[in-house]
C-alpha cells in the first residue's frame, strides 16, 4: 500500500476519497437547495418559453409586416374558434357568435384582431360551410407560437370561450396553429413525469438483473439523483433569472441525457471497481483502480455530448436552438458530479462492502466478442447493419398517433 506511487494515485482522487462524506453532503445540499428555492424546471420552461417560428425567415418577415401595415396584429400566433351544429345554423347561433366576438374583442390583452367575416352577410359565405352546419372566426392573438405570452393566450381565449356556453345543439371547437402549439407543449409537460418514472423503473430492474443488489441499485440511483436533480436545478435557476430561454424539448431532452449519461457513468464506476475486486486487489486499491479505469472516459464522453448538444445553439429555429446551451450546462453538471459525488459514495460504500461482487463476472465471453471485432471489423459490420435493417423493416408500417 505504502508502496504505491502518486502517479497510480493522484491527489484528486485521494481528495475526493478523503473528504467523500463532506462531498456527498455538498451535493445533497445543492441538489435540495436548487430544486426547493427555485420553482421545478417545468414551471420555469413554461414562463420563459420560446417561439417556435424562425423569426429571420421572409416569410415570417413578410407575415408581420402586413399585420402591422394593416393594424391587425405583430405575432405569428392564430386561433380558430370553430360553431358545429347538427343543423343548419341560424338567428341563435348568430347571437351566441355575436356576444363571444365581443367577449374577444374586449380582452385587447390577449386578443389583437378578429377576423369577424361571419357577422356580414357578403363575407359570411366565405367562413361556413356549404351546407351551413358549421362557421369559424379566425383570431390573431397576442404572442408568437409556443412562446410565453402566446400560450397565455391560447388559455385566455379557452376561458373565454368556456365562460360562454353554446346554445343547445351546437358545439365550439377551438383549433389553429397557436392552439396545437400549446397543446404540444402541455402534452409534453403532462408525459415527462410519466417517462422519467417509466425510466426509473427500467433502470433498476436491469441493474438488479445484472448486479442482483438491492444497495447497489440504490446507490447508482443515489447518483443518477444527484446528477439529474442538480442539473434540473441549476439550469432552472438561470431560466428563473431569464438568462436561458425555454422550448418543450429543453426539459425532455435535459432530463433524459441527465438519466442516461448518469446512469452510465455509475455502471462504469460500479462495473470497474468490481473488476479490480474480483482480480484479488483489496478495497482502496480497487477505488483507485476504478477511478484512474474510467475518469477519461467520463469526461471524453461527457464533454463531446455537451459538444455536440452546444451546436444546437448554432441553428436558426428557436426550439432547436433553445436546446444548446441548457443541454450543454447541464451535461457540464453531470460530469462534475460523475467525478466527485458518485466516486466519493463509492468510496464510502466500498467501506461496507456494499459494493463488493455478488458473484463471479464472467470476461471471457466479452473478450472474444472484442477480439473478433478487432479481427474482423468489415464482417461485423455487415451482421449489425443487417441487424439494424431487420428491425427498420417495422418503420413502413408504423402509425403515430
Amino acid at each position: 500500500m505504502s508502496g504505491k506511487s502518486g502517479n497510480d494515485r493522484p491527489r484528486f482522487m485521494r481528495m475526493v476519497r478523503a473528504f467523500a462524506i463532506p462531498i456527498i453532503l455538498i451535493w445533497l445540499l445543492l441538489t435540495i437547495a436548487v430544486n426547493v428555492f427555485v420553482p421545478q424546471i417545468e414551471f420555469v420552461a413554461r414562463d420563459n418559453a420560446v417561439t417556435m417560428s424562425p423569426q429571420d425567415a421572409p416569410a415570417m418577415i413578410a407575415a408581420k409586416r402586413i399585420g402591422k401595415t394593416f393594424h391587425e396584429s405583430d405575432s405569428d400566433s392564430i386561433v380558430m374558434i370553430v360553431l358545429e351544429s347538427d343543423k343548419e345554423l341560424g338567428d341563435a347561433a348568430h347571437r351566441y357568435y355575436d356576444g363571444l366576438v365581443q367577449k374577444l374583442e374586449a380582452d385587447t390583452e390577449h386578443v389583437q384582431h378578429v377576423h369577424n367575416l361571419w357577422a356580414d352577410r357578403i363575407t359570411a359565405a366565405g367562413v361556413q360551410s356549404g351546407d351551413g352546419k358549421a362557421a369559424y372566426v379566425q383570431l390573431n392573438i397576442a404572442g408568437n407560437q409556443g412562446s410565453t405570452l402566446g400560450n397565455e393566450s391560447v388559455d385566455a381565449v379557452r376561458a373565454i370561450v368556456d365562460r360562454s356556453p353554446p346554445p343547445d345543439g351546437m358545439r365550439v371547437y377551438i383549433t389553429g396553429p397557436g392552439a396545437l402549439t400549446t397543446d404540444m407543449n402541455e402534452a409534453a409537460d403532462k408525459s415527462m413525469f410519466k417517462m422519467m418514472g417509466v425510466t426509473g423503473v427500467v433502470i433498476m430492474i436491469m441493474l438488479f438483473i445484472v448486479y442482483r443488489s438491492v444497495s447497489t441499485v440504490l446507490l447508482v440511483l443515489a447518483m443518477v439523483g444527484f446528477e439529474m436533480g442538480t442539473a434540473r436545478g441549476v439550469i432552472a435557476l438561470l431560466g428563473h433569472h431569464h438568462l436561458l430561454g425555454f422550448s418543450t424539448f429543453v426539459v425532455a431532452m435535459l432530463s433524459s441525457l441527465a438519466i442516461a449519461a448518469g446512469t452510465d457513468y455509475a455502471i462504469f464506476l460500479i462495473g470497474r471497481y468490481q473488476e479490480a475486486r474480483q482480480a484479488g486487489e483489496d478495497r482502496e486499491t480497487a477505488y483507485y483502480s476504478m477511478f484512474r479505469g474510467t475518469y477519461h472516459v467520463i469526461l471524453g464522453s461527457g464533454l463531446t455530448i455537451a459538444g455536440a448538444t452546444f451546436c444546437l445553439h448554432l441553428a436558426r429555429l428557436s426550439y432547436f436552438k433553445a436546446l444548446g446551451i441548457p443541454s450543454a450546462l447541464g451535461l457540464l453538471v453531470v460530469i462534475a458530479g460523475a467525478l466527485t459525488a458518485a466516486p466519493a459514495i463509492v468510496a464510502v460504500a466500498t467501506r461496507f462492502g456494499l459494493l463488493d461482487p455478488r458473484r463471479m463476472i464472467k470476461v471471457r465471453g466479452w473478450r472474444r466478442i472484442g477480439t473478433a471485432t478487432v479481427r474482423w471489423p468489415g464482417p461485423v459490420f455487415v451482421a449489425s447493419l443487417l441487424i439494424a435493417l431487420v428491425g427498420m423493416m417495422v418503420v413502413p408500417g408504423m402509425k403515430i398517433s
